[in-house]
């Protein structure tokens, strides 16, 4: 699949699905265009590739694949990322699809092919296995049930569980015990907490992502951003992010170990967009509907790996959970996505009075 009338035809296609599928949360156009453009940044160091599936020559669903050189290089893999997968319930349309991706991979040299990821787990990834009644929330990913069939059916591997925590309002708040643990922890960390400063915004970017890249370095399926692709990605969510819900854990010396960010939900404005694109009125839906949100999420909380023995995550969370309260509107907030592998992360969301709720589900298969 090539060209503009190509990227075209493979971002219509889940409008052409779902449209009529209110539990369907549909994207940005523009953002699906720009994450398959030939010139985002990513593509300096991966290699990407798009295909569509027709059934009676009507559109019947897509697949991309990638391999994405910085992962590979920096785990000792060979793999194949494989995503933006939309399909019928239809086997022999999802089956011809994953031959597709899997063929292409192989002749890639890929010896695992991983997904759904669109690219990667910077972007888009998991297909959800687990809840599908709660609304998504901003940048998490929604599916029809059946897609659990068709890919376990296409030969697909259960490899990684993400998991979605819930924090809710009337039920999050902290015993007088922990209470009491978390402000000795806070005395012996030694750090302070701050909010973002939009003035000097590229600078606190940096010091994001440079904590963020450290802190997940050795995580299953991480691929660390390049300046490029961070510098992308900041102006994209710069509009929607509140610098309160920004934070930033820095010593005395001023080095950042410690960030979170969190997103007002501005899919509570996008469930308006069913048409995907701002103009004529979308963007109006977007401007005047993220002003009150009644949900938010934790999109990244990374401690540099020196200093998780500061007990830094509990203090972030509980420092996350204070100031969301301090929203009226805000009630309730998503933790994700949590690697399931990851016990200290998830004990401690926990240990606060979060609830597991939601599972999205990576698959794996040998090309």
């Amino acid at each position: 699949m090539q060209g503009l009338a190509g990227r075209r035809r493979f971002v219509d296609l889940p409008f052409r699905l779902f449209a009529a599928d209110p539990a369907w949360m549909p994207p940005l156009r523009m953002s699906v265009y720009d994450r398959i453009s030939p010139k985002h940044p990513a593509n300096a160091t991966q290699r990407t590739q798009l295909w569509m599936a027709y059934r009676d020559g009507r559109p019947a669903g897509r697949i991309g694949a990638c391999i994405d050189a910085t992962f590979n290089a920096l785990h000792g893999e060979k793999w194949c990322w494989v995503g933006f997968f939309e399909c019928t319930d239809d086997q022999a349309v999802a089956s011809s699809l994953f031959d597709a991706a899997l063929a292409w991979g192989r002749a890639q040299g890929a010896e695992s092919c991983v997904g759904p990821a669109s690219f990667t787990l910077n972007d888009d990834c998991g297909l959800l296995v687990e809840n599908f009644d709660d609304p998504p929330l901003f940048l998490t990913t929604y599916n029809p049930p059946y897609y659990e069939r068709l890919w376990t059916s296409g030969g697909w591997e259960q490899t990684m569980d993400l998991w979605a925590w819930r924090f809710e309002r009337p039920t999050t708040e902290l015993s007088e015990r922990q209470a009491k643990v978390l402000e000795r922890l806070r005395e012996r960390a030694g750090v302070t907490i701050r909010s973002a400063d939009m003035k000097d915004f590229d600078n606190e970017v940096k010091r994001l992502f440079e904590v963020y890249n450290a802190a997940w370095v050795q995580n299953w399926g991480f691929s660390p951003m390049s300046q490029d692709e961070i510098t992308h990605l900041a102006k994209q969510v710069k509009q929607v992010i509140d610098p309160n819900l920004v934070l930033v854990a820095e010593t005395k010396s001023g080095e950042a170990v410690g960030v979170a960010i969190v997103l007002p939900d501005v899919n509570e404005a996008m469930a308006k967009i069913r048409s995907g694109r701002l103009l004529p009125t979308g963007w109006y839906h977007l401007l005047f509907g993220r002003k009150h949100p009644k949900r938010a999420r934790v999109f990244a909380l990374g401690i540099k790996p020196d200093q998780q023995v500061r007990a830094l995550g509990p203090l972030l969370y509980n420092e996350i959970i204070e100031r969301l309260r301090a929203i009226p509107s805000i009630e309730m907030c998503e933790a994700s996505w949590i690697l399931a592998t990851n016990d200290r992360m998830n004990s401690a969301i926990e240990a606060i009075g979060a609830t597991r709720y939601r599972t999205w589900r990576l698959y794996r298969q040998t090309p």
